[in-house]
């Protein structure tokens, strides 16, 4: 009996490890595509910054012929590596967020501030350029790139007018970038890609983290990613004075992010439906409402575009919805004897 016993012990044990490490297995699977993409990026801004170096970072000079066409070429290039990029960071930055080994690698890669915004989250790193300056705490890697590529940060621009997606006009994001900031941000996101990938495989991950994670992460619907969606030009338009957050939508974003959320909680589930069944259905459907509430809102953005508002009635909405989930993910957690903050 006691053979027995033990050895149901262990292949639970086991079953238990196997589930939280799916949650390894696809946070490394798409990292190694996100590092696919931000190579590629490098590449195109590596292309971009000779180009300006050749004329002398007479950026006037590279708007025209024979130059334009390749500097058009790249810059669409190392923008459809970032727009790759982004989605993918975004789809598992639930789990890097809230696993501690790995959350320093949020902050600095798509969470943190600047040291000029003051926030008590600011970046650990400071960016050298290839012309010898240096941007003291400058933000997050993803906005640096965004901030340069889109001209929203007009420090990170060239000021040069030019029309980079080629379609006869002048629009959003239709400037040059600054190609030294350009080529080093895109090298730091890439370098922090590989970091991150190197940290991730030395994670093992247990029931504790999952439950810290997604605890620490799934209150973050309202105040991170609808609030950062309120202020950008999805709601404000021309009117947004941010510098992120301007070419995908926090909707878009926080969706991936539900993704992550369900891909950690997947790793615990059997073990939370063992103790009740029903608080596991509630939990997976909470999830799962609250992701296709939030691709409604994004499907209707592509029609119409909400006032702030709508927006701030949306907020509440969603962060009523999050609080709900969590509340659950919570007791879920006691049942397994397992402590997590909120």
């Amino acid at each position: 009996m006691r053979l027995w016993f033990a050895l149901v012990v262990i292949a639970l044990g086991a079953a238990q490890a196997q589930g939280v490490e799916t949650v390894k297995s696809y946070l490394l699977e798409r990292l190694a595509a996100q590092k696919s993409a931000t190579s590629q990026l490098v590449a195109a801004a590596g292309r971009y910054f000779e180009a300006a170096r050749k004329a002398g970072f007479d950026y006037r000079r590279l708007t025209q012929a024979p130059a334009a066409e390749a500097v058009r070429a790249s810059l669409k290039e190392a923008r459809a590596a970032w727009i790759k990029a982004s989605p993918l960071y975004e789809s598992v930055e639930g789990i890097v967020a809230g696993v501690e080994l790995l959350a320093e690698f949020d902050l600095n890669l798509d969470a943190g501030a600047s040291q000029a915004e003051g926030s008590d989250a600011v970046v650990s790193f400071d960016l050298e350029l290839p012309d010898g300056r240096v941007l003291k705490k400058p933000g997050n890697a993803f906005g640096l790139v965004e901030g340069s590529l889109w001209g929203t940060e007009r420090a990170f621009s060239s000021g040069v007018a030019f029309d980079v997606d080629g379609d006869g006009r002048l629009g959003f994001g239709d400037r040059l970038p600054d190609a030294p900031l350009l080529k080093a941000a895109a090298e730091k996101l890439d370098q922090l890609t590989a970091g991150l990938i190197a940290a991730a495989k030395t994670w093992k991950p247990t029931a504790q983290d999952v439950f810290g994670a997604l605890a620490a992460n799934v209150p973050t619907a309202a105040p991170v990613f609808l609030e950062r969606w309120k202020t950008s030009r999805f709601v404000l338009g021309d009117r947004a004075t941010r510098r992120d957050f301007n070419v995908i939508s926090s909707l878009s974003d926080l969706v991936d992010n539900i993704t992550s959320w369900q891909r950690l909680y997947e790793g615990v589930s059997p073990q939370v439906r063992a103790k009740d069944a029903a608080l596991d259905t509630q939990i997976l459907e909470g999830l799962r409402n609250l992701k296709a509430w939030t691709q409604r809102l994004l499907e209707q953005e592509k029609k119409r575009r909400f006032t702030p508002e709508q927006a701030e009635i949306l907020l509440k909405e969603g962060d009523d919805r999050a609080t709900a989930i969590t509340g659950k993910i919570v007791q879920a957690a006691a049942l397994l004897g397992i402590r997590v903050e909120q």
